[in-house]
């Protein structure tokens, strides 16, 4: 894949903590591997009818910027708010953090912190920042700011079974962890998200929402592509590649809006991430064309 002419050097300063609303300052990772947190019951699977697809908050149709991604972009496959200025960006081949410019699109740094894998989240909670593998496993990024960054690596145990990590998001307290992969046992044929608790280091053994996929409209599988939890209202939104579609979840798993993403053409969309003013970021892979970035105006 050629190159793209980016500034690799260490030019950035430590970059100013997300919005406070979802930037508690937390304690950092424990570098063990994760001990089990107490079980929580999963919460209800919802047997409510299934919400017609809407556009939402959102035109797709009408995106207030778009920006191509240079070619080391091409399999992007996370976002993440960095400050106000600033996306984080990982892609599921190199382990490179991208900096990019909100108002241009502009790579601005890259930063390595690891061999190259399967990098499929990347999510700033406070001061800490963490790449999601998709075998489960956390890396949490320090000195990210200076040009290389350090890693701890956290197994969650999610590598085990068949979860095929594929979303990171947080509501502040969590890391929440989206599969990719319908569960197993007594989540067959469900969609399942897990919770790191960053107070305690440790995954939650049971899931803390489980998503019926018969209860969303469309006739493919839901296979999450990524997770953001959006800043104005706390719900938890998966990305669909497959049913082409972001879907607001209420506390019990069903669906309390899905929105049509097709109006915006996406070849695979695989990255999401929302402003604090509800604007959202959509980043998608690059197959016959480049990977873009575009930014939709929350308009509720």
């Amino acid at each position: 894949m050629p190159a793209h002419p980016v500034d690799r050097r260490p030019t950035m300063s430590p970059l100013p903590s997300l919005v406070a609303a979802l930037a508690l300052t937390l304690a950092a990772c424990d570098p063990a591997p994760a001990a089990q947190a107490p079980a929580a019951p999963a919460r209800p699977v919802s047997s409510a009818p299934a919400a017609e697809p809407t556009t939402g908050p959102y035109r797709f149709d009408q995106p207030v910027a778009t920006f191509r991604l240079p070619p080391d972009l091409r399999e992007i496959s996370g976002l993440t708010v960095l400050d106000d200025a600033h996306l984080g960006a990982v892609q599921d081949e190199d382990g490179d953090l991208y900096v990019i410019e909100q108002s241009t699109g502009r790579v601005t740094t890259v930063v390595p912190f690891g061999p190259p894998g399967d990098y499929e989240g990347v999510e700033r909670v406070g001061d800490q920042l963490f790449v999601l593998r998709a075998d489960g496993a956390l890396l949490e990024l320090e000195g990210w700011g200076g040009g290389e960054a350090r890693t701890t690596t956290v197994e969650t145990g999610l590598g085990a079974g068949d979860c095929d990590a594929e979303g990171l998001g947080s509501d502040g307290v969590r890391l929440l962890i989206a599969c990719k992969e319908e569960g197993d046992g007594p989540y067959d044929d469900r969609n399942v998200v897990y919770a790191y608790h960053l107070e305690a280091s440790a995954l939650a053994s049971e899931p803390v929402l489980v998503i019926d996929p018969d209860a969303i409209p469309g006739d493919r599988k839901l296979r999450p592509s990524a997770l953001a939890v959006h800043p104005l209202d706390g719900r938890v939104v998966l990305l669909s590649s497959r049913r082409e579609s972001l879907v607001a979840l209420d506390a019990d798993g069903s669906a309390a809006g899905v929105w049509d993403l097709r109006p915006a053409a996406f070849e695979q969309p695989e990255g999401l991430a929302f402003l604090a003013n509800g604007d959202a970021f959509v980043a998608s892979e690059g197959d016959d064309g480049p990977a873009v970035l575009l930014r939709f105006a929350y308009a509720p």
